[in-house]
């Protein structure tokens, strides 16, 4: 073997390496914008099914009823839950597992004697990163109102 040859097949074992690498790394990355579509998925989840119910049906933080939609969120105990895949806090998707907190508070209002029906919702989804165990959290903000 001359010198000429190991150069080149040297050379063809890094290109070969650096391929390898890229490829691994794309995977990667493709796994990570799965992870934050799920995140998001989930906190779409609990913000439309917070938009669809009256503000009587929420409850809140402070005021927690048994019949309300965040107690269905921070719960696993609804019957629906166990049949229907209902609004359960921990949730596995392909082998990631998500934990979804739901909070509402009510907003007052600045004059007494009126009642603000105004509630901010707060949706954080909280997951460990598959590929360095390092935790990572989405979140959403919005309001909900209405005057029926």
């Amino acid at each position: 073997m001359t010198f000429v040859e190991i150069l080149i097949a040297g050379f063809l074992m890094v290109v070969v390496f650096t391929i390898g690498w890229l490829i691994a790394s794309s995977f990667t990355g493709v796994k990570k914008v799965r992870n934050y579509e799920n995140a998001v998925f989930l906190a779409n989840e609990a913000v439309e099914a917070i938009r669809a119910a009256r503000t009587k049906e929420l409850g809140s933080d402070k005021s927690k009823g048994t019949n309300t939609v965040i107690s269905d969120f921070n719960s696993d105990n609804d019957r629906y839950d166990k049949d229907f895949g209902g609004f359960v806090p921990e949730v596995e998707i392909g082998g990631v597992k998500y934990k979804r907190t739901v909070s509402i508070e009510d907003v007052p209002s600045g004059n007494k004697d009126i009642e603000s029906n105004l509630k901010m919702i707060r949706v954080n989804v909280s997951w460990r990163a598959s590929e360095d165990d390092t935790p990572v959290e989405f979140e959403v903000v919005t309001a909900h109102c209405d005057l029926w």
